[in-house]
Parts: structure tokens; sequence; C-alpha cells
């Protein structure tokens, strides 16, 4: 079938949003006027896009029956650019008190060839599932499962397949006849998980966010048509932005080798990747003093704002940067500290949820 190309690695270029707006066609962020407050996400620029947010948070604010869908798929650990994301579902749980329902894809890990077998793909969602833990969700408003525990969501998944067609799902996802069944398939079990919030086993109709990088919108756009023919709710959705990749340009990728930091990575081997992370330094040491940094290129300052450094502190580093009164190497220690620190912590959490994670597994 040929190696598969991730349209969103852009190289050197900087993603454009607008453009992708467009292509999608979605509707900025900007537009809308109830956004939710005191959320880091808004707050510091990080989603750029959605469908039908303004509706989702006028329900939240009427007291309307809501939840969020979030998730992700058994390939492996999570990293870095997965926490944006999850950080502001703990943020928009906690503030709203919002049930959060996790579907841990195994199977779609197996089916895209993303793991040897499924063995494999399990071993990963039950580290997944510990890491959802250690992260912070409210487990008592949390609902997670495992695909290849929680067969029910299949029993959804054949109902659902027979309100769409192949025609559809070629149409959205661009496939092409040299896809294996179960890839064409697949988006049916996606949009199970999207729509199973609104099961009556789980308390029927509701208002259904789905936070997520616009690469898997498609996924929101197939969920919506089949609610539509079920008399359901259609999901809204908020578009997070891309983490860069360590290397600059398009998108932090597990699948590309240096591009990403794990959660479950060695703290000192994360120390040495963001020590050759890209920046936006100068030349040389003089230039950049004379000149100043470009932090706006830089992949450290951006990890610096994004995770560890409030509006405060990385006004301060930006004004020191661009007056050439703090090079790329300084910023680049603080940034693997910050991150060392971090990892530890988060790691030891992970290992004394991995005890427990049966308790908090729907099956």
């Amino acid at each position: 079938m040929g190696k598969r190309v991730d349209p969103f690695d852009v190289g050197e270029e900087k993603i454009d949003y607008n453009k992708l707006i467009k292509d999608f066609g979605t509707e900025s962020i900007s537009k809308v006027k109830n956004l939710p407050k005191g959320i880091s996400a808004f707050e510091k620029d990080l989603v750029f896009s959605h469908r039908d947010f303004d509706k989702f948070m006028d329900a939240v604010k009427k007291g309307k029956k809501v939840a969020i869908l979030t998730g992700a798929n058994a390939s492996g650990s999570l990293h870095f650019g997965h926490k944006l994301t999850f950080d502001s579902v703990i943020e928009m749980q906690k503030k709203y008190k919002i049930p959060v329902y996790i579907p841990i894809s195994d199977d779609e890990s197996y089916v895209f060839d993303k793991v040897k077998n499924q063995k494999d793909g399990l071993k990963n969602a039950r580290l997944i599932a510990a890491q959802m833990i250690a992260l912070g969700f409210d487990m008592k408003l949390t609902k997670m499962f495992i695909h290849q525990q929680y067969t029910d969501i299949y029993n959804f998944a054949i109902k659902l397949s027979k309100k769409t067609t192949n025609s559809t799902i070629k149409a959205i996802y661009g496939f092409n006849d040299s896809r294996n069944a179960g890839e064409f398939f697949y988006p049916i079990i996606q949009s199970a998980d999207i729509l199973c919030p609104q099961l009556d086993v789980f308390g029927g109709k509701k208002h259904v966010m789905v936070p997520i990088g616009i690469d898997q919108d498609p996924h929101v756009r197939l969920s919506r048509d089949l609610a539509h023919k079920l008399d359901l709710i259609k999901p809204a959705t908020y578009h997070m932005k891309f983490l860069s990749s360590l290397q600059g340009g398009g998108k932090m990728s597990k699948s590309k080798e240096g591009s990403a930091i794990s959660l479950s990575d060695d703290p000192s081997k994360a120390k040495k990747a963001i020590m050759k992370a890209f920046s936006g330094g100068r030349d040389n040491v003089e230039e950049q003093r004379k000149k100043g940094g470009q932090p706006e290129k830089c992949v450290v300052y951006e990890y610096l704002e994004k995770f560890f450094e409030d509006k405060k502190e990385i006004k301060k580093r930006f004004e020191k940067c661009t007056k050439g009164k703090l090079l790329c190497g300084e910023c680049k220690k603080d940034l693997a500290k910050f991150t060392e620190k971090y990892l530890k912590t988060f790691q030891a959490k992970v290992k004394k949820a991995e005890k427990n994670v049966d308790k908090y597994l729907i099956k």
C-alpha cells in the first residue's frame, strides 16, 4: 500500500491555520462570543477552529446534559502533543463538572499497522489508560474503555454501518480501493465512540463536544451526518493547534524519530532531545546579542509558553530574548529542567495508576 505521508508535516514551514479553516469548511474560534473563561487552551490561543462549539457552551451555561468525548489510539505512549488537548479537557471538566468519555482504540492501531498484533495494542491501551489517570482526569466523572474489552461499542457500530455507504467513506476520508476492509469500517467505529455518550445506557441524548486536531475532523464530520440520521444531537468540536516537532516546522509526531517527547521517555533522553531542538537563534552568539533572538520561530519558546510558564513569565522571556539578553542554550536548559522534573513526577503517578487501571475501565 506504500508509505502514508502526513499532510501536516510541512518541513520548516509554519502551518497555515487560516487555510485549514477554509479547506476543512470549519469556522474560526475567534467568532465564538461565549468562549469559556479561565481555560488555558483559549487564553493561550491554542484553539483555532470549531464546529458548533458556541452551541455546546450555550448548553453548558443553560444546565443541559453535556459530555466531552476524547481518546487515543494505542500505537504507543502519549506524547506532549496529546497532552495539550487532554489538559484542555481536564480544565473544562474541572470548571464545569462535565462527564468525560475516553475510548482507547487498540483496534485502530492494529488495523492501520501501527502495532504488530492485537496483544501489543492491548498492552499499549492499558499504558494509555494509566497515563490518562495520571494526567488528572476526575475519575468520578470519567468513563474510560478499551475497545478489545468493551465490545458493546461494536454492536453500536454495526447499527451505524447501515446508515452510511462506502462512497461516503471514500469522499470524507479520501480512501481508495487498495485500503483493507478494516480501514473502511474503522470510521464507523470512531463514530460509535463519538456518539456513544448519547446512548440510553449512558443517559440518552446530550450535547457532546470532541476536542481534536483538525486532521481528525473527518471522524466528526461522519458522526454529525450519522447523528442527524439517528435523531441525535450533532457533536460539536474545537480544533487544537498542533504542537511543533522538536525539529521545527510540522507537528510533533511519535512516528517521526526525534520529533516528539513521549510521556514515557526517560527524562535524560528527553533532556538530550531538547538540547538539540530547533530554536530561533541567530548564526552566532555575537549576532544574537546584537539583533536578539526570534522566539516566534523557536520551538523551545513554544514549549515553555504552552506547558511551563504563565503569561507574566513568558513575557519576560520574550523581552530578554528579543533584546539579545538571553541565548538559546539558556532557554533549552530551562525547558530541559522543567520537562525532566515533570516526567519524573508524572511517571511515578503512572506507575501507581497501573495498579488500579481495571478499577476505572468499563468492560
